[in-house]
């Protein structure tokens, strides 16, 4: 005789059954994707575009002609007055001439003879790598060329030393055409440190800063 399913043996049958049931769920959703035990993978980032095999930077500029601009040089500069250094190199820096040089670079070599031997260094080898900006362009249009001032300008600065001085200048630069075309004319301030070995020796400019 077959004893009839007590009131707690049916939920106990349904249970089961539904355990079975989730277990085959998981192990079809496990089939389609199989876990490693890796964990997530970092995506790979898409390939960088190949650099072009003819590409070269960009050729500097050559330096410009010997010669003296039209707009003049300072002479007879006292290599053992500071002031006298620091003011010839203000205006030698800022004196162009379009005819002689290719770019401002130019006119910062003809300073060499008043600066330190690693200034004069990083002058000298310093090669332009970009084009003039359009106020060189269009004053190399008008063969152009500059005048330049310098004024003394005080403030407080250090006192000087026997080896050590610092100058600053009011630069005036009038920008001026050989066929009588007239630029702009614009004014900085130019601090100049120079330094010598002793006070037997000439002064040089080792450090410069220019403002607007």
């Amino acid at each position: 005789m077959t004893n009839a399913p007590t009131r707690h043996g049916r939920p106990a049958i349904a249970a089961a059954a539904a355990s079975v049931t989730l277990a085959l769920a998981l192990t079809g959703c496990g089939s389609s994707h199989k876990d490693t035990g890796a964990g997530p993978k970092a995506s790979t980032p898409p390939p960088t575009s190949r650099p072009n095999a003819n590409y070269s930077p960009a050729p500097a500029l050559p330096k410009g002609k010997a010669g003296t601009p039209k707009g003049g040089l300072p002479k007879d500069v006292d290599a053992k007055d500071a002031t006298a250094v620091a003011q010839a190199i203000a205006v030698a820096n800022r004196t162009y001439d379009t005819d002689l040089d290719a770019s401002p670079a130019d006119a910062q070599r003809r300073t060499v003879q008043w600066l330190s031997d690693t200034l004069a260094k990083n002058v000298t080898e310093a090669q332009s790598l970009s084009q003039p900006d359009a106020a060189w362009r269009t004053m190399a249009a008008h063969h152009g060329y500059t005048t330049v001032t310098a004024k003394r300008a005080y403030d407080d600065q250090q006192p000087d030393t026997a080896t050590e001085a610092f100058r600053q200048f009011e630069v005036t630069v009038t920008t001026l055409g050989r066929d009588d075309w007239k630029g702009p004319t614009d004014t900085w301030v130019q601090w100049i440190h120079l330094t010598r070995t002793s006070s037997e020796q000439p002064w040089k400019a080792d450090t410069m800063r220019v403002a607007k």
